[in-house]
């Protein structure tokens, strides 16, 4: 037996801004699905099941089968995702190795600038200034 309307409503409500692409929980660009739908309208996804709102359920149902993503795509999207992992560990690293390099080339300047000052307080040696 179908619940009363003012229990479906918020059901509908969600379904509608899901469909209009303007979310109020959920991220933007959910997929359309019966969890998402009960998920927008704050509502326990095992609650929204057929036999309690068999329209409104079918409804939905058909939307998110006509406005699936192609599988295909769904898994070009995870191969550009781990590629794009692959190279953020690469980068990563690379990071790290040109960190280090700036570690050792600020200690050897450094000792390089003290050798200078002892150099030029012991007078051993002069240098001419650069014009």
């Amino acid at each position: 037996m179908p619940r009363q309307k003012s229990v479906e409503s918020p059901l509908r409500e969600a379904f509608e801004r899901l469909k209009n692409g303007e979310p109020s929980l959920l991220d933007q660009g959910a997929p359309i699905t019966l969890t998402n739908v009960a998920k927008e309208a704050g509502i326990n996804p095992a609650s929204f099941r057929g036999d309690r709102y068999p329209q409104l359920h079918s409804e939905v149902k058909a939307y998110s089968e006509i406005h699936r993503a192609p599988p295909s795509s769904r898994k070009t999207t995870k191969k550009r995702r781990e590629s794009d992992v692959k190279r953020i560990k690469r980068l990563n690293k690379k990071i790290e190795k040109l960190t280090n390099i700036v570690v050792a080339l600020t200690t050897v300047n450094e000792q390089l600038e003290y050798e200078n000052r002892f150099l030029k307080e012991q007078e051993i040696a002069r240098f001419k200034k650069l014009e």
